[in-house]
């Protein structure tokens, strides 16, 4: 089947379902699965190392691609979204006309992202993701919501605007946008625009904004996914022609930052989005040294996506479930919620680095690569501080005594389970059998289970565990609200009037936004 219609199928869908209203999930559901479907009927193709090019000529010439790498990814992405899709039957309880469609609008233009094959496509339809996904961030429709949803949309329009010049500076000298054309000037442009949306410190102050505010499966999907595309874009159309050491110092300081910040948050949804950051420095780290480090890079990508999505999925049931998001209001819910705690562990334990999960595999790839003595340390402590910190999420949500108000708690509805008993399996699988997918990604043989690689793993987990136990005794866990953090948000001060500006004047209408898209793309096109 044509590829192009892994795309169409979650727009088609999204089209329909307001005239479907009683069967609106059903009908997004079958959508997904038809994607998915037309996804996997590729692989034939695909296995046999053949590369599927689709040249689409319209108002914009669009270029559509499908090799080993990204046919893997756009595997996990439309399988994902079905996951998501089961999730949300129980999760979302209102708006569901509009939360739907957006979803499957989402889908497909995400996986629009990963089947570019030239820049302007990339571009179009990171874009167009861009812009869906900033409905499903203000889906609660408060004003906190309003808020993180203009700002990433701003953060992200810049990042855009990156790329869109990196992409004029690319035509202008070749005439085209193929990926062998890229230049100095426009791949540092072009990096800073996907490093901006990607969440990359220093310019990641959106993120931890935007992911919490979100519903669970939208930030699921966000942190999951969503923030991957920047990274794709770097390893796809710029890590073919010459290294990026400054990319390298860009990753040190996201992991650390980003590390330090979650092991002192006390809302379990930001705790999960200060470690996306976190987690996206591994990738850089990875995609910037060599061509081992690409694949690690790459496979972590893959990784995160599954046991990122599934934290969210669990923090996501304890809030359905409890109504609280701080730890320190929960706690003994392992009576409550078995499913939920086993689920969450297994999703710590693969963020953890620990051995027989997936995040192990990816992250001794990684760590395999660096030569660098100071890279290795801030790579040790880095994997310390998400074992101290994951340790800290589940003894405090799950251990330790059951408030009163929370007596009454029940395990998450069984729909949402499936979800999460599902992505776990997955996490094990890829764990215990990483070459299921690293054969893929890279040509050369590695072994996984050295005495080097569970040396580094077990410092890892001794020294998070030392982290965690400083931690508590400095009382760094009980305190109520942390600043640090608020420094970066001073340099959005502009940004901020700016968007509330723009809330008070513009149509909440999806239609107009649509307009104001595709009147941009018309003028792009007399350009």
């Amino acid at each position: 089947m044509n590829i192009l219609f892994a795309i169409l199928f979650p727009i088609i869908g999204a089209l329909i379902i307001p005239f479907t209203k009683r069967v609106k999930e059903h009908v997004s559901i079958f959508a997904s699965v038809l994607s998915f479907l037309t996804v996997l009927s590729v692989y034939p193709e695909v296995s046999n190392n053949q590369t599927i090019d689709l040249y689409i000529h319209m108002i914009l010439d669009l270029h559509i691609f499908v090799d080993k790498l990204n046919f893997i990814i756009i595997s996990l992405v439309s399988f994902f979204h079905i996951l998501i899709l089961v999730y949300s039957i129980k999760y979302i309880k209102k708006d569901h006309l509009r939360y739907y469609p957006l979803l499957l609008l989402t889908m497909g233009f995400t996986l629009g992202s990963f089947l570019s094959g030239d820049l302007l496509t990339f571009y179009i339809f990171f874009e167009m993701t861009t812009l869906f996904s900033f409905f499903l961030i203000m889906h609660k429709g408060t004003e906190k919501a309003r808020r993180a949803g203009f700002m990433y949309l701003i953060m992200c329009f810049i990042g855009g605007a990156l790329i869109l010049i990196s992409l004029g500076s690319v035509y202008v000298q070749e005439g085209n946008f193929e990926i062998y054309n890229l230049t100095n000037g426009s791949s540092i442009l072009f990096i800073l625009g996907c490093l901006i949306k990607a969440g990359a410190f220093p310019l990641h102050f959106w993120l931890p904004e935007a992911h919490p505010i979100a519903p669970s499966p939208v930030s699921a999907l966000l942190s999951g996914i969503m923030i991957k595309i920047g990274i794709y874009g770097i390893a796809r159309f710029f890590m073919v022609h010459e290294s990026i050491d400054w990319v390298v110092i860009v990753a040190i300081f996201s992991m650390l930052f980003g590390v330090i910040l979650a092991l002192i948050q006390s809302d379990i949804k930001r705790i999960l989005a200060y470690h996306s950051i976190s987690q996206i420095g591994y990738m850089l780290l990875g995609i910037s040294i060599s061509s081992v480090g690409i694949a690690g890079g790459v496979f972590h990508m893959i990784n995160h996506a599954v046991f990122k999505s599934l934290l969210f999925l669990c923090m996501g049931a304890v809030i359905y479930s409890t109504g609280e998001r701080r730890i320190q209001r929960l706690g003994g819910l392992y009576k409550k919620m078995p499913y939920t705690m086993i689920t969450c562990i297994i999703a710590s334990f693969a963020i953890s680095e620990i051995p027989l999960f997936n995040g192990f595999v990816s992250k001794t790839i990684i760590f395999d690569s660096l030569s660098d003595n100071f890279l290795k340390i801030a790579f040790i402590f880095t994997c310390a501080g998400t074992f101290a910190s994951f340790y800290k999420l589940n003894r405090y949500v799950f251990f330790g005594k059951l408030p009163d108000n929370l007596k009454s708690t029940k395990e998450a509805p069984k729909l949402m389970l499936f979800s999460m008993i599902t992505l776990s399996i997955i996490c094990v699988l890829i764990g215990v059998f990483p070459n299921i997918i690293f054969k893929n990604l890279y040509a050369g043989m590695f072994d996984f289970w050295s005495l080097s690689h569970l040396l580094e793993a077990s410092v890892s987990i001794i020294l998070g565990a030392l982290i965690f136990i400083f931690g508590k005794k400095a009382g760094l866990f009980d305190m109520k609200e942390y600043s640090m953090d608020k420094i970066y948000r001073r340099f959005t001060a502009s940004a901020i009037l700016f968007y509330e500006n723009i809330n008070k004047i513009v149509s909440k209408d999806l239609n107009i936004y649509i307009l104001c898209i595709l009147l941009f793309f018309i003028i792009l096109y007399f350009l």
